[in-house]
C-alpha cells in the first residue's frame, strides 16, 4: 500500500512538471511571436520616422530658399 501511494505521488509529481514545463514552453512560443510582431511593427514606425524627418527638412529647405 505504501508502495502505490508512493508511486501515485511520484506519477503525480511527473504530471505537475510535464503540465509545468508544457505551460513555459507555451509562454515562450507565445512571447517569441509578441516580440516578432512588436519588432515588425517598430520597423513600420522607424520608416515612417525617417520619411517624416526627410519631408522636413526638405519643407525646410524650401522656406529657407523661399524667404
Amino acid at each position: 500500500m505504501k508502495n502505490q501511494l508512493s508511486r501515485k505521488t511520484s506519477n503525480q509529481n511527473d504530471d505537475y512538471v510535464t503540465r509545468s514545463q508544457a505551460e513555459m514552453q507555451r509562454r515562450f512560443v507565445d512571447l517569441q511571436f509578441k516580440r516578432s510582431e512588436l519588432e515588425k511593427q517598430l520597423k513600420i514606425v522607424n520608416e515612417v520616422l525617417f520619411s517624416l524627418g526627410k519631408e522636413m527638412e526638405q519643407h525646410f529647405s524650401y522656406h529657407q530658399l523661399y524667404k
